[in-house]
């Protein structure tokens, strides 16, 4: 068992676990802002939130084409018969350094871990951690080790706690809904204007499983007996949310990403948003986002 990294400041906690490079707790006055999945939910991994890289959701059966050549990567979640959310969050991550209110972890794909994955290049992906007065700055990063550009997602997979009584409010320009495979089912549907999907609860309705892509702004969370709100502010690196919530399990998933599931294998030559990028060796891709504690209206 690893003991959990406790990180503090002023009414904010924190507890972040080497395996899998995730977040085992975040409150704020011993109020939850994210959960555990319900035991119910068995198949999900046991954690608040977890890193999603070097891709986000999932590949479809582990098979792509990159360069020219075809490639098959190991399966990481059976009996899930596709290759999902990258490897940082089933691998052991290092401390690289932490003062209490702050710490960075690093986790090297080395040739022995890509011997394991199947992915075929070396990448060393790192996270910071940092806690402010309300809020939580969560800095994700990818360094490309290898000798030839690699393709590249980054992303962030919250567990947030879901009461009949919560609110969640984002805007965004378009849909992509998925399969029974989880993968998505359809082109993207663009509104063409800024819309408000969650404004009718439709996770009251079943299971929800969706991209909302071209985000606008940041997400809001609101739950019941509490004169703040939790806000998700994600960089422009991660320009769509990936929802999922799994009625009656009592949570919600809010994720930002950059890029839909499956991407790689996706023809990305009319909207290079939907794809994943594709990184120089040497270069390092980072994106931020902050999980914000803010006033309601009274």
């Amino acid at each position: 068992m690893v003991s959990p990294i406790v990180l503090s400041y002023d009414d904010m906690v924190l507890a972040v676990t080497l395996q899998g490079g995730a977040i085992e707790a975040f409150a704020r006055a011993d109020q939850a802002l994210f959960c555990t999945p319900a035991l119910a939910e068995v198949r999900a991994p046991n954690w608040a939130s977890f890193p999603m890289l070097p891709f986000c959701s999932r590949i479809k059966h582990g098979r792509f084409k990159q360069a020219g050549q075809q490639r098959q990567l190991a399966p990481n979640f059976a009996p899930e018969p596709h290759t999902i959310h990258g490897f940082g969050w089933q691998s052991l991550w290092q401390v690289e350094s932490s003062d209490g209110h702050a710490c960075a972890l690093v986790h090297e794909h080395d040739e022995a871990l890509s011997g394991v994955t199947g992915w075929p290049w070396l990448y060393r992906g790192r996270q910071h951690f940092m806690l402010t007065q309300g809020a939580l700055r969560l800095t994700l990063s990818v360094e490309n080790c290898s000798d030839e550009a690699m393709p590249v997602g980054l992303g962030l997979h919250p567990h947030l706690p879901l009461t009949p009584e919560t609110s969640v409010a984002f805007q965004c320009r378009g849909r992509v809904h998925m399969d029974n495979d989880f993968l998505p089912r359809d082109n993207e549907l663009d509104h063409g204007r800024l819309v408000d999907p969650m404004t009718h609860k439709p996770w009251h309705m079943g299971l929800l499983d969706t991209v909302f892509t071209h985000r606008s702004g940041n997400a809001t969370v609101v739950g019941p007996g509490r004169d703040w709100a939790l806000r998700i502010e994600p960089d422009a690196a991660l320009p769509h949310w990936i929802v999922y919530a799994p009625k009656p399990e009592g949570f919600i998933c809010i994720e930002p990403v950059s890029h839909l599931p499956n991407a790689i294998n996706l023809d990305n030559t009319a909207n290079l948003s939907r794809g994943m990028r594709l990184l120089a060796p040497g270069a390092v891709w980072q994106t931020t986002t902050v999980f914000k504690t803010v006033a309601t209206a009274a």
